[in-house]
């Protein structure tokens, strides 16, 4: 059952709404501005219809405070006045879903609701779909990237973190948020190319020779390929192409330098390294926080990009890091 508040300091009006909603609604009640807040503040409503003129605190306050605190209710002025000027005001500060004028017919505000409710219920079946297809996607970007990259537990750690820590770093670097965390899903696809190179390389306990390394550094653009030309994995194209190019120009497949390597490709890039020095591996043990970041601070310039390299940092001294670690 929805959930209604009602704001009115004129009693008789405030009794009217309560009655006329009560029967289809859990319908909560409030006489004034002071009293409609607390409510917001403590309880979840579905739907406020709130009067514009009340003493102390008005309705733009109310619906504005609603915004702020239950952003996802449905937010209805109730009227008396043409003021234009506060209208627009309400609409613009408080982002009202209608305005109703006083007085109100009963069976148009009824289907006012109604449809509003309708509306909000349409919203969360889409939110919930769309977190769904989110899950989905991310899940089999996971599988894809463990066929590619071992098939294990560890694997499925390491792409963890280097998501994690990708995403930490894009924002440190001035990506918005949103884009930040399809980067760092995004990143996961790194090695995605791996799945087109031989087994009998991608395992073998030794060196690999000169030969079977120009196969290995064929996997950057394979990824590319096997990522095709939707434009929802761009960034995982730009990571799969550029996460071994190095700062200074001396990296594969392309020599890029600099700043003509994509910003996803250099943050993933050090994310990556990152993860493989502090993480236990057959070949060797891992390596300290600190050892780790002195290496890639020795480094910066030639392989990484001082400016990922200086954010990064900070993250260490912020406590990021360690966070991350221990998500995984």
């Amino acid at each position: 059952m929805h959930t209604l508040l009602v704001v009115d300091d004129d009693p008789d009006v405030l009794s009217t709404l309560t009655r006329s909603f009560r029967k289809g609604y859990k319908t909560l009640s409030a006489p004034g501005g002071a009293e409609a807040i607390t409510i917001l503040n403590e309880q979840p409503v579905d739907l406020i219809i709130c009067d514009q003129r009340m003493p102390n605190i008005g309705g733009v306050e109310v619906l504005s405070h609603a915004l702020k605190v239950q952003p996802e209710a449905i937010r209805i002025l109730l009227t008396g006045y043409t003021d234009v000027d506060s209208l627009l005001a309400c609409v613009n500060d408080a982002h009202i879903y209608k305005y109703v004028t006083k007085p109100w017919d009963p069976e148009e505000l009824n289907l006012t609701v109604v449809r509003a409710l309708e509306s909000l219920d349409l919203k969360r079946d889409l939110d919930e779909a769309r977190g769904l297809l989110e899950s989905a996607y991310k899940d089999a970007v996971v599988m894809l990237c463990l066929a590619a990259e071992g098939k294990d537990q560890d694997t499925s750690s390491h792409l963890h973190r280097v998501q994690n820590y990708t995403e930490a770093l894009a924002m440190a670097m001035g990506v918005d948020e949103k884009e930040a965390v399809h980067m760092g899903v995004m990143s996961m696809l790194h090695d995605i190319g791996k799945l087109a190179t031989p087994d009998a390389i991608l395992k073998k306990p030794g060196k690999l020779t000169d030969e079977e390394w120009v196969i290995m550094r064929e996997h950057p653009m394979a990824g590319v390929r096997i990522l095709g030309d939707n434009p929802f994995y761009e960034l995982a194209r730009e990571v799969s192409a550029g996460h071994h190019e190095n700062f200074d120009g001396t990296g594969y497949p392309n020599k890029l330098r600099g700043e003509d390597i994509p910003l996803s490709a250099r943050i993933v890039k050090l994310a990556d390294v990152f993860d493989a020095l502090t993480t236990k591996r057959p070949y060797k043990e891992p390596w300290s926080i600190e050892a780790a970041l002195e290496n890639i601070e020795t480094f910066s310039g030639s392989m990484f990009d001082p400016a990922i390299v200086k954010q990064f940092k900070q993250l260490y001294f912020d406590g990021t890091l360690d966070h991350i670690r221990e998500l995984n």
